[in-house]
């Protein structure tokens, strides 16, 4: 009795291990695939490159050109997320006292509206910079993709 019983339990301990492994590659490959096929959140900001240069069918010239650009374009929006994030950070210390002043918080939300402006503007400079280095089919997957990016995101609330 106590033999079966021992068996018994190292085959649900084995057959939990097989379906916890089954889960686990599951996930890694749904959610490596699905990084790979789809269009980022906006939090991540954009299209992953590789995939934007296959979808696009670019040339070689074409590719070296936009990774130029793109190299200023990234570092000038990263130093204007940090911006904001610290500002944030200000703005949950203002949130969090004990007596919370109105003015630096109102004063906060307006820089970070500021900045947040800035970036948007930034951003669509270079989809049009961007846009002005593809042919006509490359334009229109371009916007298509896109457009297809900002409608996934329709009403997702960043935290």
């Amino acid at each position: 009795m106590k033999n079966n019983l021992v068996k018994y339990i190292l085959v649900v301990s084995l057959l939990l291990n097989f379906s916890l492994l089954g889960a686990a590659g599951y996930n890694y490959y749904h959610y490596r695939h699905q990084s790979r096929s789809h269009l980022t959140a906006p939090v991540n900001c954009g299209i992953q490159g590789n995939h934007l240069f296959s979808e696009l069918s670019l040339k070689p010239e074409q590719i070296k050109l936009f990774q130029q650009k793109a190299a200023a374009f990234h570092s000038s929006l990263g130093k204007k997320r940090q911006e904001v994030e610290r500002l944030r950070e200000g703005l949950f210390g203002f949130i969090r006292a004990d007596s919370p002043d109105s003015q630096a918080i109102q004063g906060t939300i307006v820089q970070i509206n500021r900045i947040q402006e800035e970036m948007q503007r930034l951003v669509v400079a270079h989809m049009l910079e961007f846009k002005t280095l593809l042919d006509k089919d490359q334009r229109m997957k371009f916007l298509n993709l896109i457009e297809g990016a900002m409608g996934q995101h329709k009403g997702e609330i960043c935290p």
